[in-house]
């Protein structure tokens, strides 16, 4: 996962209601609305306060991130599940969230960051997450969903290659572009109807669909009037300019990953669709 900063997630546990307010204009839904919508579940069938959540801090790699655990735990329990950070860290962290029979454990470090459901021992993964949810935003956003239709991909990263694969799962068409070439020109030569670009600039400008998945700014007059954007990289890559033009730009730098993190821990053990789906997801890509 992008290393956030205590800077780029400071706002997150008092922007949840900002946050809905923008979801219910944007695509019609609030966030747990949504995060279900994008696992394909219905929020009716899940009692979410019958979830309690830990979020363990983890010191390993470059160490915590200030105001994260908390941050977790705000999105968290905004579907209206339980949540706590717990006071230890690390291996003792956990054994005192299993102590407190926490359904479901939040935990990061520097490479994966997960929500592992401790009574099914299946997983969901910010990666895959972060790329359903926006992929998923995308479709709501653009009336009459996906199919058939061109969208740019900027960013061949992680998050990126999972968006490819599921953007064409929607039947869309899609662009690629990446600082990395190779990475685009991989995703080209793996799944039919994917095209690598090469000339960024010109892409953005020809492209109304974009999904952002890219560190990268994005110089507002190359976005073309009336886009639909879904942008899951941070820092926010959009100046006036581009805000101007575009019809919608959806973005949040952790909450919305999150929510699809929760309700996909939850929903792979009651749901019809197979743990071995989203793992084949998460790794036919690596």
């Amino acid at each position: 996962m992008t290393r956030l900063t205590a800077k780029i997630i400071e706002n997150v546990p008092s922007g949840i209601a900002h946050l809905n307010e923008e979801l219910e204009k944007k695509i019609k839904m609030d966030m747990r609305n949504f995060a279900c919508r994008s696992i394909g579940v219905n929020a009716g069938d899940i009692d979410f306060g019958s979830y309690s959540v830990a979020i363990v801090p983890v010191t390993s790699g470059e160490g915590i991130i200030g105001g994260f655990s908390r941050s977790v735990a705000v999105a968290v329990g905004a579907l209206g599940m339980r949540s706590f950070v717990t006071e230890a860290c690390d291996v003792t962290g956990i054994s005192e969230a299993f102590s407190s029979s926490a359904d479901i454990i939040f935990m990061a470090d520097d490479e994966r960051f997960i929500a592992l459901n401790t009574k099914t021992r299946s997983f969901s993964d910010n990666i895959w997450s972060t790329a359903r949810g926006y992929v998923t935003a995308l479709g709501l956003a653009e009336e009459g969903g996906l199919e058939g239709k061109r969208v740019l991909v900027i960013g061949a990263g992680r998050v990126g290659r999972e968006a490819v694969k599921m953007l064409r799962n929607e039947g869309a068409l899609v662009e690629v572009t990446d600082i990395i070439p190779e990475r685009a020109r991989m995703l080209e030569s793996r799944f039919e109807g994917v095209r690598a670009i090469s000339e960024v600039d010109e892409a953005i400008r020809s492209n109304r669909l974009i999904l952002n998945a890219s560190p990268g700014t994005i110089p507002g007059d190359l976005i073309s009037q009336d886009a639909v954007i879904s942008s899951p990289g941070v820092p926010y890559a959009f100046d006036e300019e581009g805000e101007r033009r575009a019809k919608v730009i959806i973005h949040d730098v952790l909450s919305l990953g999150v929510a699809v993190m929760a309700v996909a821990s939850v929903g792979l053990s009651l749901f019809d669709f197979s743990a071995a789906d989203v793992v084949a997801d998460r790794t036919a890509i690596q």
